[in-house]
């Protein structure tokens, strides 16, 4: 029977019970022979039910040995009360419990360790050991600012040991004299990168077991961990990403730029490297300024070649560039 079929048995009373006090009630109380006569009960059985409702406190008994019903509004009250402060002790006691349970599980399984790391030394010390300790995989996402400086050796002595190293860079990185680079450095020898216009957050996952996460842009701080639920959501956030992202290859990083007006007239032709280039570093986000220093150029020639990919595509804008290269297979 269902608790709301049965709202007595909450503080203690059966079915049976039920029915017999209700009985009692419509009567003002009764005898162990009302009950029988009743019921149909022995008098044993008689007997026990109203000594069960009267030790619930909703009948009194008198000296004849008649029982006589209590207010029930009052009796009842105190059984819930009563009830009430039962639960609370059970309650209480499942703090300690559970102390009991963790401790257990403590001494049992070494648990996954998470912690926050404070400070840019420390912050570096980290850093270097997840790389150093990498057996199959580096993920990054970056985004300035940076604490450190360049990792080239480590990055490179990863990939001699056969650890594929995977970088998703935010534009900004670029930003800066130097940075591209920085970055065609360490794409010659292996990286795999891409680039996207924003990130949220740094990241540096390895092996996909153990994680290291930035806290706030600015921050010194970085959260480190090896929990098994982190270290999923962390590299479906990379994977995310590094799907959205533009290729960078060593030419993107590194090849000077073709001449203005280099490369075949024809719509069926194939892109030139610096109409690639444009391109991939349009869909990154990357801006004009941080584009000119990268080919080498000043920003106002830049323009001027940007525009003559804009007339070659029939386009006006980068978003339009974008989708007039995906019709011709530039992309």
């Amino acid at each position: 029977m269902a608790e709301a079929d049965a709202p007595m048995a909450l503080v203690g009373l059966d079915a049976d019970t039920e029915a017999v006090y209700r009985e009692l009630l419509t009567r003002g109380g009764g005898t162990a022979d009302s009950l029988v006569t009743a019921f149909g009960l022995n008098r044993s059985q008689a007997v026990a039910q109203l000594d069960r409702l009267h030790r619930s406190g909703l009948l009194s008994r008198r000296s004849s040995g008649e029982y006589q019903t209590v207010d029930p509004r009052h009796a009842l009250a105190a059984l819930v009360e009563s009830r009430t402060r039962q639960l609370a002790a059970v309650r209480d006691a499942a703090s300690s419990l559970g102390e009991l349970f963790d401790e257990a599980r403590r001494s049992g399984t070494p648990q996954p360790d998470t912690r926050t790391i404070s400070g840019a030394e420390e912050v570096g010390d980290c850093y270097y050991r997840l790389k150093q300790a990498a057996r199959r995989e580096i993920c990054e996402l970056q985004r300035p600012p940076y604490l450190l400086a360049p990792n080239e050796p480590l990055d490179e002595a990863a990939i001699r040991r056969g650890v594929r190293v995977r970088a998703v860079y935010a534009a900004a990185s670029f930003d800066d004299d130097g940075g591209w680079q920085d970055l065609g450095s360490l794409v010659s020898r292996g990286e795999e990168a891409r680039v996207v216009p924003a990130l949220p957050v740094k990241l540096v996952l390895v092996d996909r077991s153990v994680a290291s996460l930035t806290l706030e842009g600015g921050s010194t701080d970085c959260l480190y961990t090896e929990a098994p639920p982190l270290i999923e959501v962390l590299s479906e956030l990379f994977d995310r990403y590094w799907a959205a992202a533009a290729r960078l290859s060593a030419a993107d990083t590194s090849a000077a730029p073709a001449p203005d007006g280099a490369g075949p007239v024809g719509g069926a032709r194939r892109p030139t490297e610096e109409e690639r280039q444009l391109l991939a570093l349009f869909a990154a986000g990357v801006k004009d300024d941080a584009i000119a220093r990268q080919f080498g150029v000043s920003t106002r020639t830049l323009r001027r070649r940007i525009q003559n990919l804009y007339a070659e595509l029939g386009t006006t804008n980068r978003f339009g560039a974008g989708v007039a290269a995906a019709r011709r297979n530039w992309l």
